[in-house]
């Protein structure tokens, strides 16, 4: 087991956030398939070893790493109620303390494999993580550390102060260690852990370490994989075998749902998008009819200056006329008998 050191623990600084997968509430789905096929990839490492999970949550993956035979398992995480579940998991075979990855409670060389998943992206100081998982590790001992990859996983997370890119992670392990290597994770309906380019062959359930079948997976896509896993150790890089992850039923009909849910929304915009172009076209026929009208104005326009030109000439005539002025008389008369 680790010996501790009287170093102080640090917390979280202000910008960073705690984001932490549920497997009570979440298990079973895609995202239990990555987080747990994390760990059953790394537990191929475990057997003989001391292990340390940095930022162990609430411990199941560490126990997945005890199960797979390591010689001890230390959890470390900034939650005081998260270290209460892992060293529930744990049992008397394990330990767990509250830690910050910057500043670990170890003496120098404790451990032969420290496992830090999905942890630091969380923090501002990667470089310092780093250094303080080759200060606790063995002169041998193996790293494994995952971040997202930017350039694919999905962006706004609040909790991610930095996501490293595959090469950018594989660049600070280097500073810190002679031998490094880069794997990656890609995200289907399954999980899949594997060397770049690689095939996998083995096919565990979610749920159990326990192969379900063998099948050939093709060559999986450059620069696609959602997060990068690191491997890193001053002596020879172990072989890990690659692994296939899956979900229960429930994740692919969930998916389904989702399929259906969106057919029926592009269904009610094909909808409205038809009941919109009748309404065009009938505004359309109003616009062309009104067009028409608005063409014969000028005409009727013309013919009614036509109309009074020849009013006036009318008018003009009867007043020059001789029985318009021998009339006169008349009219003065009977406008006066109107008064």
């Amino acid at each position: 087991m680790p010996r501790m050191s009287g170093q102080a623990t640090a917390q979280p600084r202000p910008g960073e956030h705690l984001e932490r997968f549920d497997l009570d509430e979440q298990g079973g789905r895609l995202i239990d398939a990555e987080h747990r096929g994390r760990y059953w990839w790394a537990s191929q490492l475990a057997s003989g070893r001391d292990v340390l999970d940095a930022a162990c949550g609430t411990g199941y993956g560490s126990r997945i790493l005890q199960d797979a035979g390591a010689t001890g398992v230390t959890g470390v995480d900034v939650s005081p109620d998260a270290v209460e579940a892992t060293a529930a998991r744990l049992g008397e075979r394990g330990a767990a303390t509250v830690a910050d990855i910057r500043s670990l409670p170890f003496e120098d060389d404790s451990f032969d494999l420290v496992v830090s998943l999905e942890t630091i992206e969380h923090i501002a100081e990667g470089e310092k993580a780093v250094a303080e998982f080759r200060r606790v590790l063995r002169p041998d001992g193996i790293l494994l550390v995952s971040s997202p990859n930017p350039a694919v996983y999905p962006e706004g997370n609040e909790h991610h102060v930095h996501e490293y890119g595959p090469e950018e992670l594989a660049e600070l392990a280097g500073r810190h260690f002679a031998n490094r290597a880069v794997h990656w994770q890609h995200t289907w309906l399954a999980s899949v852990i594997s060397t770049p380019g690689g095939t996998v062959d083995s096919l565990p359930a979610a749920g159990t370490q326990e192969a379900c079948g063998t099948r050939a997976v093709s060559a999986l896509p450059a620069g696609g994989q959602t997060y990068s896993v690191v491997v890193a150790s001053d002596g020879e890089l172990p072989k890990l075998a690659d692994l296939v992850t899956l979900g229960d039923a429930f994740e692919v009909r969930w998916w389904e749902e989702q399929l259906l849910e969106e057919k029926r929304q592009l269904a009610r915009v094909l909808a409205e998008k038809d009941a919109i172009a009748d309404q065009l076209q009938q505004a359309s026929g109003s616009l062309l009819d009104a067009d028409q009208r608005l063409a014969q104005v000028p005409v009727l326009e013309h013919r009614l200056e036509e109309a009074h030109a020849q009013a006036r000439a009318y008018r003009s005539e009867v007043e020059n006329s001789l029985s318009w002025k021998l009339t006169a008389p008349l009219r003065r008369l009977s406008a006066m008998r109107r008064r």
